[in-house]
């Protein structure tokens, strides 16, 4: 009897994949934090990421409570960067760790030049 070699078979049915739809919202993720990363030019990625996470955790313990049943972003949230934090939750009701911002922001090549301030 022959003995089937199956050490590097992939699984057919997925397992152990993210599936499209999972790829397509981590995707849109990505994308939302590289734009709100614009809001802070001139800081590292390690201070973009720590100020995301605290902006992220105060609008969705405060005004994301009224905002987050909208359809659409408030007009008042408008080219702020409460509009890409309200449209980062909309996309998933979960806040990436600070960590996870970091590798975003790591892997584009867009930077910011420092303020004149």
């Amino acid at each position: 009897m022959q003995r089937i070699g199956l050490t590097h078979a992939v699984p057919v049915d997925g397992r152990g994949r993210r599936t499209p739809q999972t790829q397509l919202l981590i995707d849109e993720r990505d994308k939302l934090l590289i734009e709100a990363a614009k809001f802070f030019p001139g800081a590292s990625d390690r201070e973009i990421a720590r100020r995301l996470r605290i902006a992220l955790v105060r609008y969705r313990n405060g005004r994301w409570r009224r905002d987050g049943s909208e359809a659409t972003c408030p007009v008042q949230h408008c080219g702020k960067l409460m509009q890409t934090l309200w449209c980062l939750l909309k996309t998933r009701d979960a806040i990436p760790g600070e960590r996870t911002i970091r590798a975003v922001l790591s892997r584009t090549s867009i930077r910011c030049p420092p303020s004149d301030g």
